[in-house]
C-alpha cells in the first residue's frame, strides 16, 4: 500500500508539475489611424516568459506570464519621423519599457486541438499601471512549443498618452489603438 500511495504522488506531481516556458518567436503589431492614414508599428523585441503545466487529460494550466516590450524597438512602418512621435508620446527616456504581468486566469477552455484563454494582469505603458483582460487562442505543437495568438483595442489617452500630431498639428493621430499578438513560447 505504501509503494501505492508513493507512485501515485509522483504520477500526479509528475502530471501538474508547471514547465518554465521563454520566448521562441514573435509578432506582435499596433494598428491606429490618423485623419490622413492608417498607420502601423512593429515591435522588433518581445521578451515573454511563462510558467505553464499540462494535466495527462490535455488540460492547460497558465500559473504566471510576463511579457515586455523595449519602447524603442517599436518601429514604423512610416519611418523615423514617426518612430520619434511614438517615443516621446510614450515617454521612453523614463519608461523604457511596456510590460504585461499575468495577476489571474479568468477563463481557460479547450477546443479541439486549442485553447480559449482569457488572463487578467497589469498592463504598463508610458509609467502608466491598468489592469486589462486578454483573450487569447493557444495552440500547441508537436514539440510543445505554444502561441498565443490575440488582440486588445485600448485608448492612447488611458494611459496618460497625448495621441501625437505631425505638420504642425494638421496630422493627427485617433486616440484609438489595437495591439495584434502572436507569441510563440518554447520550453526553457
Amino acid at each position: 500500500m505504501k509503494y501505492l500511495v508513493i507512485t501515485l504522488a509522483i504520477m500526479i506531481s509528475g502530471s501538474v508539475c508547471a514547465q518554465k516556458y521563454s520566448l521562441a518567436s514573435s509578432d506582435l503589431s499596433i494598428h491606429g489611424t490618423s485623419n490622413v492614414h492608417e498607420w502601423q508599428s512593429n515591435a522588433k523585441e518581445v521578451r515573454a516568459n511563462a510558467d505553464i503545466s499540462f494535466a495527462d487529460d490535455g488540460t492547460m494550466e497558465l500559473s504566471s506570464l510576463y511579457v515586455e516590450i523595449p519602447v524603442r524597438s517599436i518601429k514604423s512602418e512610416k519611418g523615423s519621423i514617426m518612430d520619434g512621435k511614438t517615443y516621446d508620446a510614450l515617454k521612453a527616456d523614463k519608461h523604457r519599457n511596456i510590460t504585461f504581468q499575468m495577476t489571474k486566469v479568468d477563463a481557460n477552455t479547450k477546443s479541439g486541438s486549442s485553447y480559449n484563454v482569457k488572463v487578467s494582469g497589469k498592463l504598463t505603458i508610458a509609467g502608466v499601471t491598468k489592469t486589462v483582460q486578454l483573450a487569447a487562442k493557444g495552440t500547441v505543437d508537436s514539440n510543445g512549443n505554444i502561441t498565443f495568438k490575440g488582440s486588445e483595442k485600448l485608448k492612447m489617452t488611458s494611459y496618460g498618452i497625448k495621441p501625437p500630431t505631425a505638420l504642425l498639428g494638421t496630422m493627427t493621430t485617433g486616440d484609438d489603438v489595437e495591439i495584434k499578438f502572436n507569441i510563440r513560447l518554447k520550453k526553457s
